[in-house]
């Protein structure tokens, strides 16, 4: 029995997670298993406080108590994230399992970079979420193993919870949505109108301070105007920042970035692959990550990613690829050379020649399929028979 909270999407992080596990297991492609079936509720697009705080704190614990007991019980209960681990029932007749994508909202820090110090998670949360944190802290502690989707979340999870067992299992990817087939052209799909021929730069990610928009504007801004002018930027998540600082659609006008396209978080998944194979690469400046999907899914498509040298995502990455994540002029230079490899393959404006797949990256993507995800995710579940 696959356990949840609120229902997520796909297109987002966890709720991809949560669906690509769903979707393996309904398909018995994890030896062994099955799926029982899916707990989690839909509170509608705009639930008041009180509905969520009620589903959220006591019916839905309820119901999964209930199910943990039941006379029809499954064998395992998986949570397929951290932030509903309340949700572990006490004193469960069945083993029960929690992915960790990360610690950092359970255990906020600030990291000090160059002049500015960069927090990550909330350092400060209201009551109410004090309580809520306090709360998925004891479900960690009462679970019976903890999958870690990194190296370095399975080392905080040895540190804060050294009674529970826990293990590495990174997240699965379904290559076959993503790898293009060897030889395909690579402009992207739709109206030529919708992609204007230039040198396309895509990030992929929330205004969260540990994403370090800012210092990204400022490196993009920092390019010479011969350059700018040719970059074509394009964001994909939500532009408004977490923290009550400026939107990115600001901080890109106020760093004079230009063609700069703010595309939200509710991009389809078709429209994000288009910027996938349009894009030369993709740009991630995060200091702190859980699995960091945009950069694998990007490999996948043989887009090569410009990524901060900074846990978890750097796990991800082939070695000796990262760059520093606070030296500004390591991401301008690599930014200029992959502007002059755009400029030598499209030699004027009435030849441009879109970015072929790099065939390296995406047999390096592949050491994170599906297939070896669910093989790593069966020998979990085994563990307890």
């Amino acid at each position: 029995m696959l356990v949840r909270g609120g229902v997520l999407g796909a297109n987002t992080g966890i709720g991809g997670a949560h669906h690509t596990l769903a979707g393996a297991l309904e398909a018995e492609k994890v030896h062994d298993w099955r799926l029982q079936g899916v707990a989690e509720y839909d509170l509608g697009p705009h639930p008041n406080v009180l509905r969520r705080v009620m589903q959220r704190w006591f019916t839905h614990p309820r119901k999964v108590r209930a199910l943990a007991n039941s006379e029809h019980r499954p064998d395992l209960i998986h949570i397929t994230d951290q932030e509903q681990a309340h949700l572990v029932p006490k004193n469960s007749k069945v083993p029960v399992v929690v992915t960790v994508h990360d610690l950092f909202h359970l255990y906020p820090k600030q990291l000090h970079m160059g002049t500015t110090n960069v927090e990550i998670g909330q350092l400060k949360p209201p009551l109410m979420r004090r309580r809520d944190l306090s709360q998925l802290k004891r479900g960690l502690a009462r679970s019976d193993l903890l999958l870690c989707d990194s190296h370095a979340t399975l080392e905080a999870c040895k540190v804060h919870f050294p009674n529970v067992d826990s293990l590495w299992l990174p997240l699965g990817l379904n290559m076959d949505t993503f790898s293009p087939e060897e030889g395909d052209e690579r402009a992207p799909v739709g109206p030529a109108s919708d992609f204007q021929k230039g040198c396309h730069l895509l990030i992929v990610g929330s205004h969260d301070p540990r994403k370090r928009m800012g210092f990204l504007m400022e490196v993009l801004g920092g390019l010479d105007a011969s350059i700018k002018n040719d970059l074509h930027i394009h964001h994909v998540g939500n532009s408004i920042s977490s923290s009550n600082e400026a939107s990115i659609n600001h901080l890109a006008e106020q760093h004079a970035v230009i063609n700069f396209t703010a595309h939200g978080g509710d991009l389809s998944s078709e429209a994000l692959m288009n910027l996938r194979h349009a894009s030369e690469v993709l740009l991630f400046p995060s200091v702190s990550e859980g699995f960091g999907y945009p950069p694998i899914e990007s490999m996948a498509t043989g887009t090569p990613v410009l990524c901060a040298d900074m846990p978890s995502h750097n796990e991800l990455m082939p070695a000796g690829s990262c760059l520093s994540a606070n030296e500004a002029i390591e991401w301008k230079n690599a930014i200029i050379e992959v502007h002059s490899a755009w400029k030598d393959r499209s030699v004027s404006d009435s030849h441009h020649v879109w970015p072929k797949p790099n065939q390296t990256l995406i047999e390096h993507a592949r050491t994170f399929d599906i297939v070896a995800f669910c093989q790593r995710t069966s020998d979990a579940y085994n563990r307890f028979f």
